[in-house]
């Protein structure tokens, strides 16, 4: 399951073309914005959740309970419109660049810049309901819920590791691995934890996987993504 899947399955398998109706779109053009504004989740989320700041706050988006209902009850479009500005000011980092995000997905899209920023939020909130109830839906919601805890309690897995450290070989896994590391220590203790930190790096690495974006996307969009999202890395802590 990816996040191209995650929509595609919304409110129903109708989520698209509740979008359509909403925005005066058809279900192609509908699509066509989607595939454009998809590919800068994807990044944005990895490159978000690579920092233990940024994981927690998204974390904490997923166990709020604000956008479940995003994902399985059309009715709660305005909401989503509402609770979604949160989501992309946690992914992106700043309304300028999620302003410029929404400007170079209209330009791979066609449809108006407008159009795509009135979306933004409602996807985003969209993606965030589906992203819980695919978790919760592999029995992994309760995992969400500890690591959303281990990682932004005082004194949890986010003040133990060493900002400047690398994450390691591995993204995300590599990252909870120092992180349970330098807070359990060495030895006994770290083996004694060794069941909970299987089970929580298992779900971050399901997490991890659903960030893919599951659509195809040029070189150029990809590109031009990447320039954009570039400067958001150096904002960031880490």
């Amino acid at each position: 399951m990816n996040l191209n899947d995650i929509l595609q399955a919304a409110q129903g398998g109708q989520g698209v073309n509740n979008l359509a109706t909403q925005f005066g779109l058809t279900p192609a053009q509908t699509q066509a914005a989607i595939q454009a504004m998809i590919p800068a989740f994807s990044t944005g989320l990895q490159n978000t959740a690579q920092s233990p700041t940024g994981l927690g706050g998204i974390l904490s988006q997923l166990t709020s309970g604000a956008h479940q209902g995003s994902f399985t009850d059309p009715s709660q479009a305005g909401a989503a419109a509402g609770v979604g500005g949160n989501v992309l000011g946690q992914i992106f980092g700043s309304p300028e660049i999620t302003a410029q995000i929404g400007q170079h997905a209209a330009q791979a899209s066609g449809i108006s810049p407008q159009i795509i920023q009135q979306m933004m939020p409602v996807v985003a909130s969209m993606l965030m309901g589906g992203l819980f109830h695919q978790m919760n839906s592999q029995g992994m919601g309760a995992i969400l819920g500890q690591l959303a805890s281990a990682v932004t309690a005082p004194g949890g897995l986010a003040s133990a590791i060493n900002p400047s450290a690398p994450a390691g070989g591995g993204g995300l896994g590599g990252m909870l691995g120092n992180i349970l590391g330098g807070l359990m220590g060495g030895g006994a203790q770290q083996q004694a934890a060794g069941p909970q930190a299987s089970a929580l790096q298992a779900g971050l690495n399901t997490l991890n996987s659903m960030f893919q974006a599951g659509v195809q996307v040029s070189q150029a969009h990809q590109q031009g993504l990447s320039s954009i999202l570039g400067s958001m890395l150096g904002q960031q802590p880490r």
